[in-house]
């Protein structure tokens, strides 16, 4: 593991933090994960600007311009002979900023996981944007135990409409066409979920993105998550409600076999890269 803070690179056991940085720490951090691709980091203006929009929710400073953070996440990737998990933190009230490089192993999802519905629901809009991601958020911390043996837990709104999932966007397939919850249900806007959408429309495959409720799931014909480690998820099982056996179905497979070939392609996802 190698983390950049301070301006200087430094392997994660030569890390050491004082108490009043620690107790910082502890109130939470506004953060962006990112991947590399070729051992090239994936959609870096798109997480800067996520991470300067979470920054502008504390109206305080942001100095790192985008070509010094790019500088810092090609440098830090550039030291691993694989793929790379970046982990960036800002702490809102020291405006300390760290970097956290691992090695990334990409997981094999292919058969499907499994997803449940969390009995946790996701914190109303007016208490916390869910456009500001910070670490500590209760209603995650809180969803994320009970996932156990499953991949990941789906969140509800407080009127029951489908949110995202802990850590992921979720989409449905219904009669050909793709169904995603609209931004407005009180979602993050996934970047990878834009990429799903556009991969779509470029393949004409209708889309939706609307108040999806929970039931549509388990009506649904299809069923897969989206985030940026992995790209597209089949799921195989919600709850007891099997999608499939051996396969995802046709619409889930043709977005996983185009997915990171458009990635690679489109334009947008490597500015200033």
């Amino acid at each position: 593991m190698l983390i950049w803070w301070r301006e200087k690179f430094q392997c994660a056991d030569e890390i050491s933090l004082d108490f009043s940085l620690f107790e910082k720490s502890l109130q939470g951090a506004v953060y962006e994960t990112l991947r590399t691709y070729n051992g090239i980091p994936f959609a870096a203006y798109k997480h800067y600007s996520r991470l300067k929009r979470s920054v502008d929710f504390f109206k305080i400073p942001f100095s790192l311009s985008f070509d010094e953070f790019s500088k810092v996440l090609k440098t830090g990737a550039q030291e691993f002979k694989q793929e790379v998990r970046i982990k960036v933190y800002l702490f809102p009230d020291s405006g300390e900023i760290f970097f956290v490089f691992s090695p990334f192993n990409v997981p094999d999802v292919e058969s499907g996981v499994d997803v449940k519905i969390s009995s946790v629901r996701r914190i109303p809009d007016l208490s916390t944007p869910p456009t500001l991601k910070i670490t500590g958020r209760t209603d995650i911390v809180l969803a994320r135990r009970e996932i156990v043996d499953c991949y990941d837990v789906i969140l509800l709104g407080l009127n029951g409409q489908v949110c995202e999932g802990s850590f992921s966007n979720v989409f449905l397939v219904k009669e050909g066409k793709l169904i995603t919850p609209s931004l407005d249900s009180g979602i993050l806007d996934g970047i990878t979920r834009e990429n799903v959408i556009k991969l779509a429309k470029s393949l004409e495959i209708p889309v939706e993105e609307r108040v999806v409720w929970v039931w549509e799931l388990f009506e649904s014909d299809e069923m897969f998550l989206t985030h940026t480690s992995v790209g597209v998820v089949p799921v195989r099982r919600l709850n007891e409600h099997l999608f499939f056996e051996e396969e995802p179905g046709p619409v889930t497979a043709t977005l996983m076999e185009n997915f990171e070939p458009f990635v690679l392609n489109l334009e947008e996802n490597w500015v200033g890269i």
